[in-house]
Order: C-alpha cells, then structure tokens, then sequence
C-alpha cells in the first residue's frame, strides 16, 4: 500500500511537471518560460496551506493564493489566483524554496493537472522574487540566481519582428543576478508573442 501511494505521488508529480528532458538537457531561458507557461502571474503571497491533496490523504500539497498585481497569462479580471503544488520533498514548508506569506513573486506555472496540481515550469528556474534594491527599485530573480536566463533571448525577440530596448539589451547582456523589474516585465510581455509550446 505504501509503495502504491509513493509511485502514485511521483506520477503525480511527473504529470504536472513540465517535461523533464527539456529541463535536465539544456538551461530554461525565459523565451522558453514564456512560451511554456500557462499562467504568467506577478503578485504577493497571502494564502499558504499544507494540506493533502483532496481524495488522497498520504500526498502532501500546498495550496498557494496570490494577490495578483499583474497578469500577464491567465485568468483575466482576477483579484487572487490559487494554485496547489505537491510537495515531494523539491520544496521544504519554509525557506527559500518554500511558499510564506508576504512574499512578492512571479511566476510561470503550468496549467491544473486533472488533479488540480501545477507547478512552476523549469521548477527553480520559473520560480521569482522581487525584491527592492539599495536603491528602492524593483528587481527580480529567480531560484538559480537568473543563470542563463537571457540565452538566445534577443533572436526571440527579434522573430516577433520587435527589437529590445537599451534596456533591456543591458540587461540581457549579463550573464546572471537581479534584473530590474520594469524591464524585465515589459520583456517577458513581449516574448509571449512567441509560439506557444505544449
């Protein structure tokens, strides 16, 4: 019966996963997040609940609500947006990789499985705070410390028949660490122009 219950926790987790030869293969840049993800939301954190997933009392998830600030890709007109995620030991109830209320996030989820649980394409790398700067500007930065985020970005860009801005060119030219949010936000804008991928 426990065997049962993890290989059906683990398949789970596989389903709502994003494909995980794409992750393991090569880096996620954000073209392909942009692309990828079915809901592209920016807001805060004001809702975590450690339950188990409804119907299947031995697989822990977490139910995560979002005041939502800005929605690039999703449910339009919506105040909060909740989703849940299991949680197989990838991320710990609190810390860095863990929900806490407060928390200013962006992030590129997959669309609810049939059992109602996302997750955050690439997982780490899909997954960003926003922080403000010494100098009170928004910034933003993923779990990998944005490392090899902006790789090919500019020739995406430029299929959409679109150019980047001096901005954004600065930003993109760094090989990794905080972006500002500004810029980053109208980039991510613009990249879901791209074809979506499935």
């Amino acid at each position: 019966m426990i065997r049962c219950t993890f290989s059906l926790a683990l398949l789970l987790g596989i389903i709502c996963a994003s494909p995980l030869p794409a992750q393991h293969v090569r880096q996620v840049s954000l073209a392909y997040l942009a692309q990828r993800a079915d809901v592209i939301v920016q807001g805060k954190v004001v809702d975590v609940v450690h339950e188990p997933l409804p119907g299947f009392p031995n697989i822990s998830t977490v139910k995560v609500t979002m005041e939502v600030q800005d929605m690039v890709r999703g449910p339009s007109a919506t105040k909060n947006y909740t989703f849940r995620e299991i949680v197989l030991g990838l991320r710990p109830k609190q810390g860095k990789k863990g929900y806490l209320p407060g928390q200013q996030l962006l992030l590129f989820l997959t669309s609810p499985s049939r059992y109602g649980l996302s997750s955050t394409v690439g997982i780490e790398k899909g997954r960003f705070h926003v922080h403000r700067d010494a100098s009170d500007n928004l910034t933003v930065v993923n779990e990998e410390g944005n490392e090899g985020l902006f790789n090919s970005v500019e020739e995406a860009v430029t299929t959409t028949g679109r150019k980047l801005t001096a901005k954004q060119s600065r930003m993109v030219a760094a090989r990794r660490g905080s972006a500002p949010m500004e810029d980053f936000m109208s980039l991510v804008k613009t990249l879901t122009l791209l074809p979506r991928i499935r």
